[in-house]
């Protein structure tokens, strides 16, 4: 019974804490979500946990059941749904948390992405860093120095840390020199201090993960190379300098304020 307690106390306060929410019905930011609020009780794919297995939930229930349920699953209970009373007996009396905050369409984003197999997925900063481009590790630069936003609007690194690469050290000296990061934690414990880090500093998106998958596989990237690590073959469409060729990701999506 006091496990039982814990787990749902670990899990309510994982929710508390770090709860990304989605801009729309786009996929994007689903991975995370899916992290941050249902992995604590659920998998997909690899069986029951606290809660049960998500793999195929689209095809067993319908998207309004689902839609509704997910949004507040303790008022489908309370009303006698019969699918929502069923799943509350089956697993003992733990009820999903409600999440009034997303919308309708919100949750269709999710709900797409677990058609799609999403969870199975590969995602971006999962990739080990010594598979980046020189474009994909100069974009790292770009996003370290505020050459480039973040899509969150958080402030650029350099802002608060100091990098030593080739062109010598350079930056704030609020936080810690970055130089030997990824020498210190490597490619996946890299990736998650990244998911893990939220809201702290960003202004204009509360609640929004620091950096997209995209843009932390970047900077880890970087990383890598700032700790000396070995450059890799310059990417087909790239000046000589390494320089990322001009796509619409690149492009500011909004003007750099210094």
């Amino acid at each position: 019974m006091l496990t039982r307690a814990l787990r749902l106390l670990a899990a309510a306060l994982a929710w508390s804490v770090a709860m990304p929410a989605l801009a729309s019905s786009d996929t994007a930011d689903a991975g995370s979500v899916f992290r941050s609020r249902c992995a604590a009780c659920h998998t997909f794919g690899q069986g029951v946990k606290v809660g049960p297995d998500l793999k195929g939930v689209t095809t067993r229930r319908q998207r309004p059941w689902l839609i509704d349920f997910i949004r507040s699953s303790s008022q489908a209970i309370r009303r006698g749904d019969p699918l929502a009373v069923a799943l509350f007996r089956q697993f003992n009396h733990e009820r999903m948390p409600d999440w009034s905050d997303l919308s309708p369409r919100q949750i269709e984003g999710i709900l797409d992405y677990f058609a799609a197999d999403g969870p199975t997925q590969k995602a971006p900063d999962d990739r080990n860093a010594n598979t980046a481009t020189a474009g994909e590790i100069e974009m790292g630069r770009w996003l370290f120095e505020g050459k480039i936003r973040f899509t969150s609007g958080a402030q650029s690194c350099i802002s608060c840390h100091t990098i030593r690469a080739d062109e010598g050290a350079r930056g704030g000296t609020f936080g810690p020199d970055l130089t030997g990061t990824y020498s210190k934690y490597q490619d996946k414990a890299l990736s998650d201090l990244f998911r893990r880090q939220f809201s702290i500093h960003v202004v204009e998106a509360p609640g929004r993960q620091l950096f997209t998958p995209v843009e932390s596989f970047d900077l880890k990237a970087y990383m890598r190379r700032a700790g000396g690590l070995p450059i890799p073959a310059q990417m087909p469409g790239s000046s000589e300098t390494g320089v990322p060729r001009v796509t619409a990701r690149s492009l500011p999506a909004k003007p750099v304020v210094r």
